[in-house]
């Protein structure tokens, strides 16, 4: 274990972060120089690159989050999939920098969430809340010969959390500030909000996911459209807003009146409620749907801020890219400024994956990483499992 207690002594890291959302579009792989530790932390991201998804291996990980035939052997031979998929887009980030695999220090994977069952119900007797994220770490460490952390969430779920959102941990340690209450959304598949009380601790942060991101507006664009995406709220933007369909949508969807903490995923934002709106939307043009559903996305985001009224909102992730949510955004939002985030080398893109290659390093350091006002954690766990080289 020298190669371990050398990891352990350092105060400077060189540090991988990987992840693929939930669209399942690309594994986005980000370069972070990581000084220090908790609130101390200085971090510089170096490069940032995404790597597009085969589609069909795309299609057989959607259907092994929606299908309910699916055998287990596909979930354990897919686990290995997945992390040979993730080394792979490592080696060739590593290659096309010109590095080699000793000039990383290590690698914080969160793979790729599946299933995520937050919500506890007795089976046989005993808890059954669960989350499950392919792409085994070990293999990503025989891959690419770096030591891996992964498998982020499942400490937090198993000390009665929801293992989400993590992101509010990364918001606390770069942008935490005593002067004003900052708040930020991340809009990927699913949104979720941090808000910073102005001087506030690890402990009482508020974050928790509002509801859909991109997920209803992508599925839909591929249903109506056969695009993986809406590009720059295009299709949304010639559109109009139908009042039935958004009224309907306001009353089926419970998830975004729900009280915080609180998480979701696929398993509510899926097939079934996807089929539902499609039910409903007779005599409605497709980009009328594309129009109303993104309405619908900014209105359940503004829902669940307007409480805490801050100062500015910053918003990162794929639907910062999106124009007409961020028009619908501002218009609910009033006065407060809203902006795509770019501090600290901070970009819509790369957000999610510095946070878990800060992750991975806050593990390394003994730092328990989880905030339990946000998952609803009973205590601070160490979030990660070591996989070496």
């Amino acid at each position: 274990m020298n190669n371990f207690e050398t990891l352990i002594r350092k105060n400077l890291r060189t540090v991988i972060g990987v992840l693929s959302g939930t669209s399942v579009d690309a594994v986005d792989v980000v370069l972070v120089k990581i000084k220090g530790k908790g609130k101390s932390s200085e971090i510089k991201v170096l490069d940032f690159r995404s790597y597009p998804i085969n589609i069909k291996l795309k299609k057989h990980i959607l259907r092994l989050s929606t299908d309910n035939k699916i055998k287990a052997e596909d979930i354990c031979r897919l686990n290995f999939v997945i992390g040979n998929l993730f080394a792979e887009s490592v080696n060739k980030f590593i290659s096309d920098k010109n590095l080699s695999a000793k000039d990383i220090d290590l690698i914080g994977s969160h793979g790729q969430t599946v299933c995520h069952f937050p919500a506890n119900i007795k089976l046989f007797g005993y808890d059954s809340r669960s989350t499950l994220q392919l792409g085994d770490p070990s293999v990503i460490a025989n891959r690419t010969g770096i030591n891996v952390i992964g498998d982020f969430r499942t400490a937090d779920v198993a000390s009665g959390g929801d293992g989400a959102p993590l992101v509010p941990y990364l918001d606390y340690i770069l942008f935490a500030s005593d002067k004003k209450s900052r708040a930020f959304v991340n809009i990927g598949g699913i949104s979720n909000v941090t808000y910073l009380c102005k001087s506030c601790d690890q402990n009482e942060v508020i974050a928790f996911d509002t509801g859909p991101g991109n997920m209803l507006i992508d599925s839909l664009m591929m249903k109506l459209f056969k695009k993986k995406y809406d590009k720059n709220g295009k299709t949304s933007s010639a559109g109009k807003v139908n009042a039935g369909l958004f009224k309907f949508l306001k009353d089926y969807d419970k998830f975004y009146r729900k009280k915080f903490p609180k998480s979701t995923g696929r398993e509510y934002y899926g097939e079934k409620y996807i089929s539902d709106i499609l039910k409903n939307v007779e005599n409605t043009k497709p980009a009328d749907i594309i129009s109303t559903v993104t309405k619908f996305t900014a209105f359940t985001i503004y829902h669940n801020i307007k409480r805490f009224n801050p100062g500015e909102l910053l918003i990162s992730g794929g639907g910062a890219k999106n124009i007409s949510l961020m028009n619908f955004l501002k218009e609910y939002s009033g006065k407060t400024e809203v902006n795509p985030i770019n501090e600290k080398g901070i970009t819509t893109d790369n957000k999610e994956a510095v946070l878990f290659a800060l992750l991975a390093n806050e593990f390394i350091n003994g730092n328990r990483a989880n905030v339990t006002s946000a998952t609803g954690s009973f205590k601070n766990v160490f979030l990660g499992k070591f996989c070496p080289a």
